[in-house]
């Protein structure tokens, strides 16, 4: 009763309501913000609830006993099950993300594999030749069963600078954008499968011929990625220098592929010799597609050139 007069004197400042005794102003006071505040009410069981749940299937307002579909038999949930799942996911409300600058070193599983070549390529022009050779690929089975490791180290090695420059500048770019695409773990999944199965078609192939010279360097793994590319972002443009023309990624990789047939059939046959695995970059290429189409189009940012 001491704050009576206090609320009194507040419910007075009201323009809206005439002067009346105190009890009437205070009960015209709480029926105007009952009105003002409408409490919902459950469409189950009817309570009122101040905090009401809202069903994004049906569209119905429910208490928190009855806020789950299946506790209030809800006939949009059997609607929304029917809906394709590629529908469903552009219907269903998203979480909202952070977002992320598109900065080189923000994408460590590239960065690492660029700072690893680059440490045993000057790692190989000092050190003997014996010692780089036992990191390299031998395709015979006994050498490799031996030293088992080389199907894995030999992606990482240059001994050629070009070779090394070309490869690292390629995956610079490529490897950049495949990982911002597709993550860290992803990215590298598939430079190491592409990566083994250059190796494998290598050791298949060397088989065949009969020649077992030594292999290295990253080609199989890097079109193992422009591969995957080349599927889930066919729109990707580059240049091939010194041609100043832009041409799609796809055609790109059919020219370089054709060019590794023909180079690969044309030393099977002896017509000229060539220090180049190129089995392994189809077979690289090879699975870099076969990711890219279970993995299906994402969409395109921006174009590469090189």
């Amino acid at each position: 009763m001491k704050h009576l007069p206090l609320f009194s004197t507040a419910v007075e400042n009201f323009a809206l309501f005439p002067r009346l005794p105190n009890s009437t102003q205070a009960e015209a006071f709480l029926t105007s913000r009952s009105l003002m505040l409408r409490v919902a009410r459950c469409d189950v069981c009817g309570e009122e609830v101040t905090i009401p749940f809202k069903c994004k299937y049906c569209g119905g307002t429910f208490c928190a006993e009855h806020r789950l579909p299946e506790n209030h038999d809800c006939d949009g949930l059997d609607e929304y099950w029917n809906v394709p799942v590629n529908v469903k996911r552009r219907l269903s409300p998203q979480p909202a993300r952070r977002s992320r600058n598109i900065g080189l070193m923000k994408y460590g599983a590239n960065n690492t594999v660029l700072i690893i070549c680059t440490i045993l390529f000057f790692i190989s022009i000092v050190a003997p030749y014996e010692m780089v050779e036992i990191f390299a690929l031998h395709p015979r089975l006994d050498v490799l069963l031996a030293m088992p490791w080389q199907l894995i180290t030999s992606m990482f090695l240059h001994v050629e600078f070009w070779h090394f420059f070309v490869n690292m500048f390629v995956l610079l770019f490529f490897g950049t954008e495949l990982e911002r695409r597709l993550g860290d773990r992803k990215y590298l999944e598939i430079f190491f499968v592409s990566g083994l199965a250059g190796n494998v078609g290598y050791i298949a192939y060397s088989y065949a011929v009969g020649s077992f010279a030594p292999a290295l360097g990253a080609s199989a793994a890097i079109f193992g990625v422009m591969g995957c590319l080349a599927i889930i972002a066919p729109e990707i443009r580059i240049i091939i220098f010194p041609i100043p023309i832009p041409i799609n990624i796809r055609t790109a990789l059919l020219l370089f592929a054709a060019y590794d047939f023909w180079m690969m059939v044309a030393s099977y046959m002896g017509l000229f010799y060539t220090n180049v695995a190129n089995i392994a970059h189809l077979a690289g290429l090879a699975v870099g597609l076969y990711y890219g189409k279970r993995l299906g189009r994402r969409k395109v940012r921006y174009d590469f050139y090189f």
